[in-house]
């Protein structure tokens, strides 16, 4: 039996890492942490601990003794925060993740347009809010170090960028691309032998997430993903968002962990996150793609638990 264990349970990665993890095989033992059990995390896993948050100088430590403790094979860490801690500093824990450079690049919005240039890829002009004005008006303002809709703005004019760069310190202004329904959400993996798949949804958030997604393949995109999965000597799964735009598409932010919509490619047989658990224990794979106008949507359900439900 495979023993597993996925960090921040309680969120929507996650719990899609799980579902992954139940449909591919039943005999792999789930143990999910995070730092609260207010949430339905411990409904996808056979066993649940609260750990504290990997700001805490406790957390390395909480998790390798949860690790040791519980004979866990390998770890699936899925929180940005707890990424960076566990990419940078000493360890003996077993970890699927895509490499420290493309972690750290990743989790940088700055950086991560640096990088695609060295690849050659045209990229949106993107500057630190703290230290430049915007190149353009209009533009948007968004965390520099965090993914996710939260705290992005369009801004209109100086005002307003002093105005978002001030309430919002450790920012970027970055060009706005148009049009926005032309925004595609990419699945990205590369074997350790140097085989890529991908996988495009053009999608439509619903309270941030996506809500509902449809297959596409657009040749010059996929393209573009195969020279950064090349370029970064990719070894794992990333996800990759653009716009396609009048100048072809353009990258905006690269997300250096599974996405979200694991779990809904999962189900069109681009499996990630098995063949990920499969590399790691040195199993073959069979790479495939999802068949071209595939509509999904996410649903939402609810579960009423023993009031001694811990």
């Amino acid at each position: 039996m495979k023993r597993v264990l996925v960090t921040a349970i309680g969120g929507d990665i996650g719990q899609s890492i799980a579902q992954c993890l139940r449909h591919y095989d039943n005999d792999v033992f789930l143990i999910g942490t995070d730092i609260h059990n207010k949430h339905g995390g411990s409904l996808f896993v056979d066993d649940f601990i609260n750990v504290p948050s990997a700001k805490d100088p406790e957390y390395l430590h909480t998790i390798t003794d949860i690790v040791n403790r519980n004979s866990i094979d390998v770890t699936i860490p899925v929180n940005e925060t707890e990424l960076k801690v566990l990419m940078n500093v000493s360890h003996d824990l077993k970890l699927i993740q895509c490499g420290t450079k493309i972690v750290n690049a990743g989790l940088d919005k700055l950086t991560t347009m640096d990088v695609m240039k060295t690849f050659g890829i045209e990229v949106p002009w993107t500057v630190n809010a703290d230290n430049d004005e915007p190149y353009v008006l209009p533009c948007i303002i968004k965390p520099r170090f965090s993914s996710g809709s939260r705290f992005i703005f369009v801004v209109n004019s100086n005002v307003e960028a002093k105005f978002f760069s001030d309430r919002y310190p450790e920012s970027i202004f970055q060009e706005l691309l148009e049009p926005s329904e032309k925004e595609i959400t990419c699945g990205l993996f590369r074997t350790k032998d140097g085989r890529v798949a991908s996988i495009q949804f053009e999608r439509l958030l619903v309270g941030g997430l996506t809500g509902w997604a449809r297959v596409v393949k657009y040749k010059e995109v996929e393209s573009l993903l195969n020279v950064i999965a090349d370029g970064w000597k990719l070894q794992g799964s990333i996800n990759v968002q653009l716009r396609i735009t009048e100048k072809g598409p353009m990258v905006f932010e690269i997300n250096p962990r599974f996405s979200s919509t694991a779990y809904m490619r999962h189900k069109l047989g681009f499996t990630d996150v098995i063949w990920s658990l499969k590399e790691f224990f040195y199993e073959p794979i069979k790479l495939s793609n999802a068949e071209t106008g595939t509509v999904l949507v996410r649903k939402q359900d609810v579960m009423i638990l023993p009031k001694d439900f811990d």
